[in-house]
């Protein structure tokens, strides 16, 4: 039997898990669209990509505009994450859409908080917000919807939908038409969707009815609780990525104007994307394909940092322009080093999906040939935590650049009992690789594997341990190799690592052989790779430069 109703829902940025109902229909579908891994044996789990940096939007797209994802479906039922089903909805689909294309609950009817008006809405999350010192959306975006509503006399009481479950005939033409105006009314006005549908419905002379009961608690559906979403703010670390990093880093395929910017996945990484772009034929030829609905991360890339940039779901794609980026005022340097402290970046490791318009200005910014400014993004997301979503590194920690370290630890020496030299700095610093990994080793380490052994000695594997009280680590204090392992290394990833200031003390900028290690020393000074994490948190005087 082909089935004629879709039952879906939408969970972005593990807001909730998906509810399982108690009574499945027959003649229903369950779909649940989703950037998260969700297991379900009754829904149809469909990953898409997230296109808008907040959960929110991303969500609540699917939720209005059934009749672009179910054409072939009659009837659609949507349902929040923390909704079941428990009775059959095929009896509120003969009652509730015999004359009508679409049936919504009535916030008027709810118990705990009946409300029947959206400027009292309004009025109430705006209260709370401040109560509570955390606003669910921006106020004056709120408030500046509500005046616009006021102004075209849309006068009160206007009527409460309450969103939780939506029921409709989602293919009939004038269903299409007022879905699009919700959704409009979304995009650029504030994301609490409730406030935009009556406005909406009146704007579209469309009728809907209102379902009987409480939208939480009724025959057909039950709120299982709070959004499963964490309820208190982790407290998270903040350390600053290096010009090196973010050139790695994956930018997110899609549309909504990224398919301008990165050639419809042609360009995969950051650094592609600047050396493309920095062609002045290819910006040319791009020009005349440029409009509303492609155009605002490109400008947006092309301007570079400007100061009091709207927001875009507030102002509108459409109205970001070239003209209007180049009527704003450039940051300075300053001024942007204090933004991006003060508003850390959300960023996967080595992915760019949130945060978008910023890591496309930087990206202008370099291909205008100016200073990286580095942005600030969770510590333990840069190199340790790969992406939730497939569970990729796509920037390896550093020590994977360093060859031979595993070899080291298999013959049974402790990770705190010896320390890398040489060369191994300058892997680290992604400079160059090393041939041999040189180590010293801690007197324990040489009396219980190397029977007392203080001479030079090479392992298999081009492993090198320096001699006991090796002359040329002797400086800068360093007394003996316990000193050198404990209070004269840098600790990254575990490993220690010889201050990098005991190799460059040695190298001649004179010298040949010295020569290129001096140019890569000095290019990732000046790409101000020094400020990212974990270099910085060394000292100038362990930098030795």
């Amino acid at each position: 039997m082909k089935k004629n109703v879709i039952i879906y829902t939408a969970i972005f940025g593990g807001y909730d898990s998906v509810t399982d109902p108690t009574f499945v229909p027959d003649n229903a579908d369950f779909v649940c669209f989703t950037d998260s891994d969700i297991k379900s044996d009754i829904w149809d789990i469909k990953k898409v990509p997230a296109i808008y940096e907040d959960s929110t939007r991303n969500a609540r797209k699917y939720k209005i505009l059934p009749h672009r994802w179910f054409p072939d479906y009659e009837y659609s039922i949507w349902i929040d994450g923390n909704i079941t089903v428990r009775d059959d909805i095929n009896e509120l689909i003969a009652e509730w859409l015999d004359d009508a294309n679409l049936a919504i609950p009535d916030h008027a009817q709810n118990i705990l908080d009946p409300r029947d008006c959206v400027y009292k809405e309004a009025q109430v999350i705006l209260e709370l917000g401040k109560r509570n010192g955390n606003f669910k959306d921006d106020p004056q975006t709120m408030i500046d919807q509500m005046n616009r509503y006021i102004q075209d006399d849309f006068e009160g009481p206007t009527g409460l939908a309450v969103s939780m479950q939506v029921l409709r005939r989602h293919n009939e033409s004038d269903c299409i038409s007022a879905m699009e105006r919700w959704w409009k009314e979304l995009s650029y006005g504030s994301k609490r969707d409730q406030l935009g549908f009556n406005y909406a419905m009146w704007k579209e002379e469309f009728k809907y009815n209102y379902l009987p009961g409480d939208s939480r608690d009724n025959k057909y559906f039950l709120n299982m609780g709070a959004h499963t979403g964490k309820k208190k703010k982790d407290i998270k670390i903040y350390e600053p990525i290096n010009l090196d990093y973010f050139l790695q880093m994956e930018v997110q395929p899609g549309g909504g104007g990224k398919e301008i910017c990165h050639k419809n996945g042609e360009l995969k990484t950051t650094k592609d994307v600047i050396e493309y772009w920095k062609d002045d034929r290819n910006v040319e030829d791009i020009q005349s394909k440029l409009n509303p609905n492609n155009w605002q991360y490109f400008n947006c890339m092309m301007a570079g940092f400007k100061k009091d940039v709207a927001d875009h779901h507030k102002l509108g794609w459409d109205k970001l322009t070239a003209d209007y980026y180049n009527g704003l005022t450039d940051m300075t340097d300053k001024e942007l080093e204090e933004f991006l402290i003060n508003t850390p970046s959300e960023f996967d490791n080595g992915y760019i999906r949130h945060s978008m318009h910023r890591a496309y200005a930087m990206i202008g910014r370099l291909i205008q040939g100016k200073k990286y400014i580095p942005f600030y993004m969770e510590k333990d997301k840069i190199y340790d935590k790969p992406r939730i979503k497939d569970g990729k590194h796509r920037i390896k920690p550093l020590s994977h650049n360093v060859y031979g370290i595993r070899e080291v630890l298999n013959l049974g020496i402790p990770a705190s009992e010896f320390t890398i030299t040489q060369s191994g700095i300058l892997a680290l610093m992604g400079i160059r690789k090393n041939d041999d990994i040189d180590i010293i080793i801690s007197s324990k380490i040489r009396n219980e594997l190397f029977n007392g052994n203080e001479s030079f000695m090479r392992l298999d594997n081009n492993i090198e341990i320096f001699e006991k009280g090796k002359g040329k680590f002797m400086h800068f204090g360093a007394t003996n190799e316990e000193e050198l392992i404990n209070d004269f290394s840098i600790n990254i990833d575990g490993i220690n690592f010889l201050e990098p200031r005991f190799y460059f003390r040695k190298k001649r900028k004179d010298r040949d052989s010295d020569k290129k290690d001096w140019k890569g020393i000095t290019e990732f000074m000046d790409m101000n790779s020094e400020l990212g994490y974990p270099w910085n948190q060394l000292s100038k005087e362990q930098w030795g430069l």
